[in-house]
């Protein structure tokens, strides 16, 4: 027997890895995760534009240019993160709402 309820709170929590199966949970979690990338996109362009312009930009080696590259990696891999977990948040929100249109009466 399908229960939609039971479905659409193991798709909440278990996949959307949300803490409470509801509606607001999942909004709340898609725009967190919109607010990050942009701060991770922020903080990517303010290290670039204050980066000195004459020392290399990607550096490798055991200069302080080192950890600026570092540091943008580091920012660019947790945009990246986010942007795949905003992603799937995306789909289970299409999912949750397809599930909701077929069991409608």
């Amino acid at each position: 027997m399908w229960r939609t309820r039971a479905v659409l709170s193991m798709l909440l929590e278990d996949v959307g890895g949300l803490r409470s199966a509801d509606e607001e949970s999942l909004d709340k979690e898609r725009r967190r995760c919109r607010w990050v990338i942009g701060i991770d996109w922020l903080a990517i362009i303010l290290l670039v534009a204050s980066h000195d312009h004459a020392a290399a930009q990607l550096a490798f080696g055991g200069t302080p240019q080192m950890v600026f590259t570092l540091g943008i990696l580091a920012v660019a891999v947790h945009s990246g993160f986010r942007l795949g977990q905003l992603e799937k948040l995306n789909a289970v929100a299409r999912l949750k709402a397809e599930l909701e249109r077929r069991t409608e009466p």
